[in-house]
């Protein structure tokens, strides 16, 4: 009888040890998860807090205000998407203020999204090749008149021949979606 009564604190600290464990290692685990994602909350709230700073700060800022009003004169420029029948519009345009006739051409959209720096939107090139007879008293017009089209144009190429028969590589640009 002794023995039991030396051994029945032993038996009752493991029996209350094992009931704790049981019941607290849960609740233990438990309060790490919910932890983790109390950390996880807090720096999601940090980045939104930060994006909010940003957007308020580019509200603020009459360039970014002027190109929202002007979202319109900005998808002239340089649309979302190619847009081809515009360029054609305004390439027969162009042959027609000089007398020219507009054979058509052929459009090359090239795939690659072209990216200048990481501060820039990517855009993708349409390029497209045009030929025209021109002489010295249209030739400037002409050139002028796609340089300076509503339209971002670059004449990339050019072979100029007095009268005879010139041809253009030009490159417009749009916005790439990725």
């Amino acid at each position: 009888m002794s023995i039991i009564f030396k051994l029945l604190p032993i038996i009752l600290v493991s029996i209350i040890f094992y009931l704790l464990m049981n019941d607290l290692y849960p609740k233990y685990q438990e309060l790490i998860n919910l932890t983790k994602n109390l950390n996880e909350l807090q720096n999601k709230e940090k980045k939104i807090n930060e994006l909010e700073r940003l957007i308020r700060a580019f509200s603020e800022n009459p360039n970014i205000q002027q190109l929202v009003t002007n979202r319109e004169v900005l998808d002239l420029w340089l649309p979302l998407e190619p847009k081809i029948e515009y360029i054609l519009a305004f390439l027969a345009g162009i042959y027609q203020i000089n007398n020219l006739t507009f054979q058509g051409t052929e459009f090359n959209i090239v795939n690659e999204p072209k990216v200048y720096n990481q501060n820039i939107l990517p855009v993708r090139i349409i390029e497209f090749s045009l030929q025209a007879e021109l002489n010295k008293d249209n030739l400037i017009s002409f050139i002028d008149n796609i340089e300076k089209s509503s339209r971002l144009m670059v004449i990339k190429q050019a072979k100029i021949f007095p009268d005879d028969k010139s041809s253009f590589i030009v490159e417009s640009y749009y916005l790439s979606e990725k």
